[in-house]
Order: C-alpha cells, then sequence, then structure tokens
C-alpha cells in the first residue's frame, strides 16, 4: 500500500499551507516602518520659555 507517499504528500500540502497563511497573517494596525526616537529632528520655531 502507498501509505507513506500519502503521509509525505499530506504533511508537504499542510507545511505549504502554513507557509502561506503565516505571510498573510500579518498585523496591518500597526505601520511597519516607525520613527527613529534617538534620530535627529529638524529645528523648529523657537518657543519661548518662562523667565524667572
Amino acid at each position: 500500500m502507498a501509505i507513506r507517499p500519502l503521509i509525505f504528500g499530506i504533511l508537504f500540502i499542510a507545511v505549504f499551507i502554513v507557509i502561506i497563511i503565516s505571510i498573510i497573517w500579518v498585523d496591518t494596525s500597526h505601520p511597519i516602518h516607525q520613527p527613529d526616537p534617538l534620530s535627529p529632528t529638524a529645528p523648529g520655531p523657537a518657543t519661548p520659555g518662562q523667565v524667572q
């Protein structure tokens, strides 16, 4: 009987489906690129502080 090829075929298809689902299943609620908090920013207008 051809049980071993059947098991290998089912395992191959299962792994293939898991790979496809893992590629599709991406959380799109968070942006992929987040700005670096340590990167220098462009200088904005000077805001006067409180003078004591």
